[in-house]
């Protein structure tokens, strides 16, 4: 039994209740919250399973199609992803050719310099034909 103790009459009060009594009451009063709330929890979750199942249903047609394809579309990747690997490597050879190719007519003893040294002959050339000619 509890007893506490008033200050406005002198005496003391008991409550017909024990401390044990007052923390199982606490605690059936939590566990009563406890099922409401997993009661609420199982009520949406089921809600939530019903949807899906609706939708499932609904597009049973689709996902099997889809399902179907699957395996085919996965070798497709791969031969797709095998073709892009060779492609690569073809162009890594035509750049490094064509690289090769600029610096031939970019560096001066490549063709670049022969067409060039050719054509300042012909210049020269053209140039002293003119001067023959005006004289």
């Amino acid at each position: 039994m509890i007893i506490l103790s008033a200050a406005e009459n002198g005496g003391n009060i008991s409550l017909p209740f024990s401390w044990s009594q007052l923390l199982l009451g606490l605690l059936a009063i939590a566990g009563i919250v406890a099922v409401v709330a997993l009661a609420v929890l199982i009520i949406r979750l089921c809600g939530t399973l019903k949807s899906v199942n609706k939708l499932l249903k609904d597009n049973k047609e689709e996902l099997d199609t889809t399902l179907k394809k699957l395996p085919t579309i996965a070798t497709s990747a791969d031969e797709t992803i095998a073709n892009v690997n060779q492609i690569t490597g073809s162009v890594n050879n035509v750049v490094t050719d064509v690289t090769e190719l600029v610096d031939t007519f970019t560096t001066p003893d490549g063709a670049g310099g022969v067409v060039a040294s050719v054509a300042g002959a012909v210049v020269s050339v053209v140039q002293v034909l003119k001067e023959l000619k005006e004289k």
